[in-house]
């Protein structure tokens, strides 16, 4: 594969990803003149997520009290949320409506808005796209700058797989993000790629702890989306009414400590945990907060014609004589893996979508450790906003520091050197299938006693097998094709963030939104306020903290349950058991 051959492009910018982040950003970087090539490992458009992103909630002057947003979201997300990002999404998010309006993204059902309209938006601009190609490594010039990407085509059912070499002269990652291939969402093309690139080049990765808990379905577990028909089959802007609520409608640990004190409950209609069924004649679930939201009909932007406005409460679930009877009992483990939207991924200090100490290298959406959501989603209308808002703010800063460096250069030895380790299991005759590998990562990683109720010897035992695979089978990984190539890359990767997300697990010494440890099932502001940061730093992995504001913490006047009103097990005990202080 050495004299495999080679595809060179080169740009001001490379973007590496199509969705809600890669999209402003590319547009934001050509109307300041830079050009711009994206690459994506599947088709532009119509890759990871954002095909199925389909609510807002813009916050809107006029509708509503920006105090009130700050205190919900820091109390649903744990107070672990970055006030500053919340600022930028309330002061942005409104222009992002009415851009995405102007585009004709109203016009479309979701799925189809990133093949309709971010498609052609894009080629309107001028923007080059390379797809179907994965990017393996970043490129850095001498000076420690980066300086582009390798990666190579792996459809090579016609012609034969080529090595891709983008230069730039900055790179933002808008690479989303990622899970361990679990069937019950579709994300399975994305396996924190661009964490991994980013983490070999120096970058601080956040977040790793906490996690997302989407559920599925028993009997159709890959049919992720059926329960979201109300969002999928609709035109127009699908838009959250009112502000997040303080506890309810995030995507918490609760189906999961429901299993784990009392166990599956297999009725349909119901959740993984048990939640009862609805009761004959009793209001469905969130009616309080719909009727609470009314007062906002018919203020602001909601005035705009042709919206879906939902009131609030949790999304419909399949009806049992429909197709709940089909789909089954509600199962956990959807999106084994992922972490909270806009909480994992590249830490940017200064709000600028820079990655910490790596010059030239930014991040926007799922790629951006943010934090905007901290421990928890705080409730649907947060993600596709918050991407878009974050890609045209990195692009932004890119664009600057393109326009004030000269271009960098890249001696051909690193280049043929990232190749030739990027082609490594096409060249070992013998050795690990990456099926076999990503098969024993699931069943290391997704069991929900090692994903979402943790324990020091449970993961340290995870971590001994996840350690064991990285140092002696990726390295005798095999691929016969362009396709096992691709995953066996991808499956290093899942393998590189199982291990952040276990050390992570290990290090916070405390509970808090989705990370629950039985061994310290409270929260404890006063050690572990913080973000947990994992670097490298002398070929090991090292973690750290992100001491947090101390305005940040929640109000010392209440009870600790007035400011954490969700019980972990074990938790009272605990508090009267070990004197606990807060």
């Amino acid at each position: 594969m050495a004299e495999a051959p080679k595809s060179t492009y080169s740009s001001d910018l490379l973007i590496i990803g199509s969705g809600f982040a890669g999209t402003f950003a590319a547009l934001e970087a050509r109307k300041n003149g830079l050009s711009v090539i994206m690459v994506d490992k599947g088709v532009v458009g119509w890759s990871g997520m954002s095909p199925w992103a389909s609510d807002s909630r813009p916050f809107d002057a006029e509708i509503y009290d920006r105090d009130e947003w700050h205190l919900n979201l820091a109390m649903n997300t744990e107070y672990v949320n970055d006030r500053v990002w919340l600022d930028i999404f309330m002061d942005e998010s409104l222009d992002i409506f009415y851009e995405l309006q102007a585009m004709g993204a109203h016009e479309t059902k979701p799925f189809e808005r990133g093949t309709r309209v971010f498609r052609s938006e894009l080629e309107a601009a001028g923007v080059a796209f390379v797809e179907r190609t994965m990017v393996t490594s970043l490129l850095k010039d001498d000076d420690g700058r980066v300086a582009g990407a390798v990666g190579f085509t792996y459809d090579d059912s016609r012609e034969a797989s080529k090595a891709v070499v983008l230069n730039a002269g900055a790179v933002v990652l808008c690479t989303g993000a990622g899970s361990y291939k679990s069937p019950g969402f579709p994300i399975w093309g994305q396996t924190f790629d661009g964490d991994a690139m980013a983490y070999e080049a120096g970058a601080t990765i956040v977040g790793k702890e906490f996690h997302d808990t989407h559920p599925t379905f028993a009997f159709a577990p890959a049919a992720a989306y059926e329960g979201w028909k109300w969002a999928q089959e609709v035109k127009g802007a699908y838009v959250m009414v009112g502000p997040p609520n303080k506890l309810e409608g995030g995507l918490t640990l609760g189906n999961a400590l429901n299993v784990y004190q009392n166990g599956v409950d297999r009725r349909l209609g119901v959740g993984p945990g048990g939640e009862p069924p609805p009761v004959p004649g009793a209001p469905p679930p969130g009616a309080e907060e719909r009727e609470r939201n009314r007062k906002y009909l018919g203020k602001g932007y909601l005035r705009t014609p042709g919206l879906h406005l939902d009131m609030g409460g949790p999304p419909e679930a399949p009806s049992e004589e429909g197709d709940g009877e089909k789909l089954g009992h509600r199962v956990g483990g959807a999106t084994a893996g992922m972490g909270v939207h806009k909480s994992e991924g590249i830490l940017s200090s200064d709000y600028s979508c820079a990655a910490d100490g790596v010059e030239g290298l930014y991040a926007a959406g799922d790629a951006l450790g943010s934090m905007l959501c901290g421990s928890l989603y705080p409730g649907r209308g947060f993600s596709s906003y918050g991407s878009a808002i974050q890609g045209r703010r990195a692009a932004r800063s890119a664009v600057n520091f393109v326009k004030s460096n000269p271009p960098p250069k890249v001696r051909s030895e690193k280049i043929e050197a990232a190749v030739r380790n990027m082609w490594a299991p096409r060249e070992n005759a013998e050795g690990y299938s990456p099926e076999w590998l990503t098969v024993t990562l699931q069943n290391t990683m997704t069991p929900f006693h090692v994903l979402y109720i943790k324990e020091r010897r449970r993961l340290d035992g995870a971590l001994a097998s996840i350690e064991f695979l990285r140092k002696h089978c990726v390295p005798r990984m095999i691929a016969r094709d362009g396709h096992e190539l691709r995953m066996a890359h991808e499956v290093k990767n899942m393998l590189l963030n199982a291990e952040m997300k276990l050390r992570a697990g290990l290090y916070r010494e405390e509970s808090r939104g989705t990370h629950f440890r039985e061994d310290f099932p409270v929260r404890n502001d006063k050690d572990w306020f913080c973000w947990v940061t994992v670097q490298q730093k002398g070929g090991e992995m090292n973690m750290g903290k992100q001491m947090l504001p101390e305005k940040w913490k929640p109000s010392s006047s209440n009870s600790y349950r007035e400011n954490y009103p969700r019980v972990f097990p074990g938790e009272d005990e605990y508090l009267r058991n070990q004197r606990f202080s807060i």
